[in-house]
């Protein structure tokens, strides 16, 4: 069994440890620490051996003594010195926080690269299954990089679990240099940003769907993932137990087999109808939320009502920074969640360079 460790000044959420910890052979048990002065707390966890560090953001609120006024970036900061130093012992270290301090880290950008996520305390309360399913797979995932660190070539292949035909088709420049990376965390932090928070080489369900140009309320949605599944188009690399991804080039492979042309110049009804036919299924063609109808080109997921849309009614949202790598896809909104403004409750913008179209939309000369 793996063992954590969780870092809190308030005695009275000592519970969340127990509600992070998952039970088995396999499992995490996770133990609840108060803090106590800076370097003497950090030089504890070291020696302790975690598999595992959650934080909360605010260590200094409870002062027992003067020396106890730092938030969890500082000893994170140390954390991942140590770490950086000796890669066979690197951990997870996620941040677990009530909602109004979260946003004190949310402001911290300097703050960002020190851990692998983060939770609000009511997101692990309410979800708790959930959470321990994400932070047991954090667990494995380290123990897996580490396992194949001193790897002299590909290592990158070996975390994400490709055979040697198919590694050609990842192998973009960025993810190739994520072997020039000196520490385990950053290997993590990278994929986690990047490959699995990103649609990109990996696809979400609603992405999956979208493509496929399927309804996700509909029938039989289960059933086409079990063949998906045993088609080997899951992803099952680090981190794969947490996050239920679906590998890009290996959805457009298995598309092959219904049709003489790519899935994306098939509207989503005739994609629908070529599923059902080869695999026996009762699918729903999905439908276009600006459109009304099934007939539409369906190119992926509207990053705000997660229907699936297509690239022509959709706009760019804004991204705050520049996309680093060429294999992620930008982020859109569907023109029905313009129209009606919903999307501004998710915490998207929409990008400049949209606004004339937006401003269309929103005055209803793209319904005339």
């Amino acid at each position: 069994m793996f063992q954590g460790i969780f870092i809190d000044d308030q005695k009275a959420d000592e519970h969340f440890a127990k509600l992070m910890s998952t039970p088995g052979k396999n499992g995490l048990t996770v133990k609840f620490v108060q803090p106590t002065e800076l370097m003497t707390l950090a030089n504890h966890i070291v020696e302790s051996q975690p598999a595992f560090v959650a934080l909360d953001y605010r260590l200094d609120e409870d002062r027992k003594t003067p020396e106890n006024t730092y938030k969890a970036e500082p000893l994170a900061q140390q954390l991942r010195s140590y770490t950086s130093e000796n890669v066979a012992k690197d951990f997870p270290i996620i941040l677990v926080s009530h909602e109004t301090k979260i946003t004190g880290y949310d402001d911290d950008v300097t703050a960002h690269n020190l851990f692998d996520c983060r939770f609000t305390k009511k997101e692990v309360a309410d979800n708790s299954e959930d959470r321990q399913k994400i932070i047991l797979s954090l667990v494995k995932g380290y123990q897996r990089m580490i396992k194949n660190w001193r790897k002299k070539s590909e290592r990158w292949a070996t975390f994400f679990a490709l055979n040697e035909q198919e590694r050609v088709v990842v192998a973009y420049q960025a993810i190739r240099e994520l072997d020039k990376l000196k520490a385990p965390h950053q290997v993590a932090q990278n994929i986690l940003r990047y490959v699995i928070g990103r649609q990109g080489i990996l696809r979400d369900k609603d992405n999956v769907l979208a493509r496929l140009g399927v309804a996700k309320e509909g029938n039989d949605v289960d059933t086409l993932f079990d063949v998906l599944k045993k088609a080997k188009v899951i992803y099952s690399g680090v981190f794969s137990e947490g996050w239920t991804r679906w590998w890009w080039h290996r959805l457009q492979d298995w598309e092959e087999q219904f049709a003489d042309k790519p899935f994306g110049n098939l509207t989503g009804k005739e994609r629908v109808l070529r599923l059902n036919e080869k695999l026996g299924l009762k699918l729903s063609s999905a439908e276009s939320r600006w459109q009304e109808h099934t007939d539409a080109l369906f190119a992926f997921a509207c990053d705000s009502c997660h229907q699936p849309t297509e690239q022509q009614y959709s706009v760019i949202a804004y991204e705050p920074e520049s996309l680093p790598h060429s294999f992620i896809q930008r982020r859109h909104i569907c023109w029905k969640c313009v129209e009606t403004g919903e999307f501004v409750d998710t915490g998207l913008e929409i990008d400049d360079g949209e606004r004339f179209i937006v401003d269309m939309i929103q005055n209803g000369e793209m319904r005339n």
